[in-house]
């Protein structure tokens, strides 16, 4: 027999994807499907950030998103002029996760907040809002805060700091789109018995009802698509403490 298949429904990140080493390394086969693809919007930001002035008085950026850090990795970062990049890269940056975290530490930037002490948007808002009160600087006196987010995205973190007297900017960096031979692509891949990994539930409706009628072990990244897949009812095995690889293959190993 080979090593259980782990089929994870989401994008690889490139250049490097935690959850393919970290799944080898403890003994599984990762196959990923990608269910939506992803297009660089970078055009926006490219703006701001070569205007110095903005760039000069922006202290504070937030994204929750690796489809983010992509854009500013490869669309955004590369067309700055040195200058740019470097005051870019002392910026602090708040982060959901420790994957995102990781990869902006990739990227060049030494000032991150949140990571893996940040599992949710909810989390992240207010790790902000204690950040800036610390400071004691009247928060209407706080410079607009950078939100770099995809074009679909909830409002949770510009909601709660408006609800304190942050004032923020939303700037989209990609746009998604789901890819229309979802369950084709996976059915090449599925086999009865084998994890099938959940991370969002955009792209999965298909998927979702071709396995209400499989023998199959479901995880979810975490308690929010949980609630999805519930809401289909389907339900998962192992639900993930915490939205990154090495607590979703300790749950797996625990099953």
């Amino acid at each position: 027999m080979g090593l259980p298949k782990a089929l994870l429904l989401k994008n690889k990140t490139t250049p490097i994807d935690a959850y393919e080493s970290d799944f080898q390394q403890n003994d599984y086969d990762p196959v990923f499907i990608p269910l939506i693809q992803h297009k660089h919007l970078p055009t926006e930001c490219l703006n701001l950030l070569k205007d110095e002035a903005y760039l000069s008085q922006l202290q504070t950026i937030v994204i929750s998103s690796q489809r983010t850090v992509e854009c500013l990795n490869e669309s955004i970062i590369p067309n700055l002029s040195e200058y740019q990049r470097k005051a870019l890269l002392q910026k602090t940056v708040y982060t959901v996760g420790p994957a995102t975290a990781n990869f902006l530490q990739r990227c060049g930037f030494t000032n991150i907040r949140g990571g893996e002490h940040a599992g949710s948007g909810s989390i992240l808002a207010e790790l902000i809002i204690s950040d800036l009160g610390s400071q004691a600087i009247e928060f209407s006196k706080v410079p607009s805060i950078l939100l770099l987010v995809g074009e679909t995205r909830r409002d949770i973190v510009p909601k709660r700091l408006t609800s304190v007297g942050i004032t923020s900017q939303e700037v989209v960096t990609y746009k998604t789109q789901v890819q229309d031979d979802n369950l084709a692509r996976f059915k090449l891949h599925f086999s009865p018995q084998c994890w099938v990994v959940f991370f969002s539930p955009q792209g999965t409706e298909e998927i979702i009802e071709y396995l209400k009628d499989q023998e199959v072990n479901i995880a979810s990244i975490g308690p929010t698509t949980n609630d999805f897949l519930c809401s289909r009812n389907v339900h998962s095995k192992v639900v993930s403490c915490k939205p990154e690889p090495k607590a979703l293959v300790q749950a797996l190993k625990l099953a």
